[in-house]
């Protein structure tokens, strides 16, 4: 909606007096006026109640809207998403250890993450995707599966894009200023938030809205009533926006988040279902998103400009201590005692720039009704990394000026033109579009510097096109409607799988041959082909590796065809006591090839031959009314990993179990009392063998490569049935009670692995949430 500026009292009376002085020369007798009936103005919007959830009708994306993620009570943004059909979490259970897993699709770089537009992302083994903001300062999330024009290259799963609050969000009709205190509490944990936000519209033109809120939680507690060590958290997120209307045209939005957390134990490892395998560490995280955006759109005009310009920095600092970490004192150092090492610190550092703008321009040529989008996305992703341990001796030997060859520090830019055009003519609606990215990335530091002397260039660029298309037909006469979408898609290697060296690290290229530190042991630097990305035994004829391990421009870019059927019967926005109902049903087929983890040596060349083809269903139907609400959702996911050399083939087994969600609820007393109850329903799946034993986890008959020549048991992680009870009172107008009862019967489950695929921790037991909101 426009923008008005208000007039003055002042100035409107000035404008009337010529016409009210006017009138009075001509002022009508008695005997002409005419009594009008009194007649009601109401604004429409009062009689629609949004829906919690809403339904694209010729794309694969839901948006949570305001009313769901409140009634969620979320303590992360992973926990928003457990009913969206197609949307699985990986790891955990502190967000630090979280993965978005969008239709079997878990990398960091395979589920695009944005918060009002900026790129947000984090590579670092087996750790989270990097998304840390509190869910009580966002109006809406949109998942969207499956790759897209728009969001952005290398989301071969999907894009999840987060809208923060304004001040709109906040004010009642009449007020100008304002501002709300919350309390909850988790009785799993002890979690406390608090939560201070202030907000209010000064004039016309300015919009504003800060917040803080703090989270302290001792360790989550297991069904069993024993606690799950290296839990706790305590972090806080500050947020602040605010929102200029120049004129009716254009505004301007500029916003910050931020969010601190620790230093607090935690596992090194942090998605690993044994997580501390690896070690303990102290952890400390920082995290700032920085935005401004733009819309820009004239009356009647061709241009509808909307633009973002972000940058998002990532802090994170790991303090090693001596037995208990795998990483700083690694047991093929063979370090004498009086060689001992204290500790070690891990330094992250990243920073990404996003800018993007886009144009859409609406045209029609006679009964042809038309929208052009054209736009530009570019993203510098820079991250610096370096490892210092407290003795100098080792620093020099095996991290030359903080160098971490497992993690090394690089440079990713990428640029790219969209264009998209939507042609519609009666009903049917054709578009398509294509995406032209081109990527520079470029190892930094020693990494770069080893790479110059083997003679490899540190800098790698490549082009890709990536072209889309997709056709809906509305069905006549009906709410109907039904949508094919074909799109090419592509993810670029990380700067882990360019640039890492070293035995324990990402590289597939790796020269062990002599090395005193692994006992001599020959590995195989380019194996024949295996899908668990580790080898066979090392053959010197077909050695194709730098000396120096890396492999940098060997690697090429995996590549996806995505094809999508969509069915969708949306009935139109309704009064609240008519009820608003959606559905929609999405099959698709993935078709993946040039795997990154397949990079072997294919008759005497480099090459990527693991392929990979996964199917699947999305389900989602809800309703909204003014007395009652529900939801169904259902995905399933199945497909299987080629071995192109040895002909054989292995089930996709780090996909998620098949899911059902269903929710429904009542309310009552003018909408003032809510009340529900959710079910979800997770079959079992395919797993590989747990590093830990695991009650979760039944041994099977399958197997997949591992280690060497030796292989890893597949077998099954059990699934699980879980109740969960919520309820809201809005005991007077300012004030609001919420209470939540997740596990309702206190089952024992594990969530996913986010590594390999295998099971993960145990999930928490039953968990009472409570919360209360003043309004003031």
């Amino acid at each position: 909606m426009k923008h008005r500026i208000p007039l003055r009292p002042q100035l409107l009376l000035a404008l009337m007096w010529p016409l009210a002085c006017t009138a009075q020369d001509d002022a009508p007798s008695e005997e002409d006026i005419v009594t009008l009936p009194e007649v009601e103005v109401r604004d429409s919007r009062e009689d629609i109640r949004p829906p919690a959830v809403e339904l694209s009708p010729d794309r694969p994306v839901t948006t949570i809207g305001p009313e769901a993620i409140e009634r969620r009570q979320a303590g992360t943004i992973f926990d928003l998403l457990k009913d969206v059909p197609g949307v699985a979490v990986d790891g955990g259970p502190r967000a630090s250890g979280m993965k978005f897993n969008l239709r079997g699709f878990s990398d960091n770089e395979d589920v695009l993450f944005k918060i009002d537009g900026a790129v947000k992302g984090f590579e670092k083994y087996r750790f989270g995707s990097g998304v840390f903001i509190e869910p009580e300062l966002l109006k809406a999330i949109e998942i969207e599966r499956g790759p897209s024009l728009k969001s952005g290259s290398g989301a071969l799963g999907g894009t999840i894009s987060a809208t923060t609050k304004s001040a709109a969000d906040y004010l009642r009709p009449g007020e100008r200023v304002g501002g709300q205190i919350k309390y909850g509490y988790n009785a799993n944990s002890s979690e406390r938030l608090r939560m201070v936000t202030v907000y209010g519209r000064p004039n016309g033109y300015l919009d504003l809205v800060a917040s803080i809120a703090r989270r302290d939680s001792d360790d989550i507690r297991l069904p069993d009533r024993s606690r799950l060590d290296l839990t706790a958290t305590h972090s806080e997120s500050r947020f602040a926006k605010a929102t200029f209307y120049a004129s009716d045209d254009l505004t301007l939005e500029l916003s910050q988040t931020y969010y601190t957390s620790g230093p607090e134990r935690a596992p090194y490892d942090a998605t690993a279902g044994g997580a501390g395998s690896f070690g303990v560490v102290e952890r400390s995280i920082e995290d700032t998103t920085t935005n401004l955006r733009m819309n820009y759109a004239p009356a009647d005009s061709w241009i509808a400009l909307r633009g973002t310009l972000a940058y998002e920095t990532t802090d994170l600092d790991d303090v090693h201590r001596i037995t208990q970490s795998r990483i700083c004192v690694s047991p093929f150092l063979n370090l004498p005692p009086s060689s001992r090492i204290d500790r070690c610190d891990d330094a992250w550092r990243y920073a990404i720039w996003t800018a993007e703008v886009f144009n859409d321009t609406r045209y029609a040529i006679g009964e042809l009704q038309g929208v052009l989008s054209v736009g530009y996305q570019g993203i510098r992703n820079s991250r610096d990394i370096s490892r210092v341990t407290s003795r100098a001796l080792t620093n020099a030997q095996s991290f030359p000026n903080g160098f971490n060859e497992a993690q090394p520090s690089g440079d990713k830019v990428s640029d790219a033109l969209i264009v998209e055009n939507a042609f519609t003519l009666g009903a049917f609606t054709f578009t398509p579009g294509a995406r032209l990215d081109r990527y520079h990335v470029s190892a930094q530091g020693e990494a770069r510097r080893r790479m110059i002397v083997a003679g490899q260039s540190p800098d790698i660029r490549f082009v890709k096109l990536s072209p889309a298309a997709a056709l809906t037909w509305r069905i006549p006469h009906s709410d109907w409607s039904a949508t094919v979408r074909y799109h090419e898609a592509f993810r670029p290697p990380l700067v882990d799988e360019y640039f890492a060296a070293g035995f324990q690290s990402a590289s597939r290229c790796i020269k062990s041959e002599g090395n005193p530190n692994l006992g001599g042991v020959v590995t195989n630097p380019l194996p024949l082909y295996d899908p668990s990305g580790v080898g066979l035994p090392y053959d010197r004829a077909l050695d194709l590796a730098p000396d120096n391990g890396i492999c940098g421009a060997l690697y090429r870019p995996q590549e996806s065809s995505n094809h999508e059927l969509t069915l969708a019967w949306m009935l139109p926005a309704a009064a609240p006591k008519d009820g608003r109902w959606q559905a929609r049903a999405t099959y698709y087929d993935i078709h993946t090839r040039h795997k990154l983890n397949s990079l072997a040596n294919v008759g005497g060349a480099v090459g990527q031959p693991g392929k990979e083809r996964r199917k699947g269903t999305e389900l989602e139907i809800s309703y909204d009314g003014l007395y009652w609400f529900s939801s169904l959702s259902w995905s399933q996911i199945k497909g299987q990993i080629t071995n192109a050399v040895a002909g054989t083939d292995y089930v996709l087994y780090d996909a998620p179990g098949d899911t059902l969600s269903i929710s429904a609820g009542l309310r009552g007393f003018d909408g003032r009392v809510e009340a529900g109850v959710r079910i979800r329903d997770i079959a079992d799946r395919q797993a590989v063998e747990p590093s830990q034993p695991s009650e979760c986890w039944r041994p099977g008959n399958g197997r997949v490569p591992g280690l060497g020549t030796n292989t890893v048991r597949l077998g099954t992680q059990y699934g699980v049935r879980l109740y969960d009870l919520f309820a809201s009172w809005q005991m007077t107008r300012d004030t609001q009670l919420r209470f939540n009862l997740d596990n309702l019967t206190n089952e024992t489950y594990c969530l996913q692995d986010g590594f390999a695929g295998a099971v993960g921790i145990q999930a928490p037991g039953r968990t009472a949430k409570l919360s209360v909101t003043m309004r003031f």
